[in-house]
């Protein structure tokens, strides 16, 4: 269970809080870069550059490598053991574990992937699938995983959409039914060549449905 001078639980706490330094430093540059933007405008001087998003570092375990790369086995093969016992919280905890130990581990990243959909997290199963399948693009049992969950996902979004459309339309009757409206009196027509949509008024649509 332990790393050298450290647990697996230590571990994962010492990369919480460097990637929480991290996301702070993003915030910090964003903000000086937007006290300069003010600053430029008003004094009518070019605007600063954005800041990059993109991660300064990335965290690296602190451990020697050799050492690394037997606890991630040992990690991955008891979430193996703790998903055969129905146990996949416990499993993900070592999988997340095993990757960060060794990030190019794609049986790690792939066994992350199975938790993550045991836990029905079908987006993150789907990140985990791909980057198991970045590390070891010759397996074609990956490559299928990878399609399979894309299907899933797209499901899953479209479904969202629906439920989010239908909620919205929802909202929008009840308060134009305060004037006697509906979204029905409202026909919304999309320009095919730039893709902008027209909205005419119908105000005998409510009639027409009766």
């Amino acid at each position: 269970e332990k790393c050298p001078g450290m647990t697996g639980k230590q571990l994962m706490e010492k990369k919480s809080a460097f990637e929480e330094e991290q996301r702070q430093r993003a915030i910090d540059r964003h903000r000086k870069y937007d006290i300069q933007r003010q600053k430029a405008l008003s004094e009518n001087q070019p605007e600063p550059d954005k800041p990059n998003d993109q991660i300064e570092a990335q965290f690296t375990p602190p451990v020697v490598l050799t050492y690394g790369d037997k606890l991630a086995i040992y990690h991955n093969n008891r979430a193996a053991c703790l998903l055969h016992l129905d146990r996949p919280q416990e499993a993900l905890d070592d999988c997340l574990i095993a990757t960060t130990l060794n990030p190019v581990y794609s049986k790690a990243w792939m066994r992350l992937c199975t938790c993550h959909e045991k836990l029905e997290n079908t987006e993150q199963a789907l990140q985990d699938a791909k980057k198991a399948s970045e590390l070891d693009p010759t397996n074609i049992t990956l490559k299928r995983t990878v399609a399979r969950l894309q299907k899933l996902e797209d499901q899953r979004l479209e479904t969202l959409k629906e439920e989010t459309m239908g909620k919205l339309k929802d909202l929008g009757n009840s308060i134009l039914g305060n004037f006697g409206l509906s979204l029905n009196n409202f026909n919304a027509v999309k320009d095919p060549s730039t893709g902008s949509y027209s909205i005419s008024f119908n105000q005998n649509s409510n009639n027409n449905d009766e």
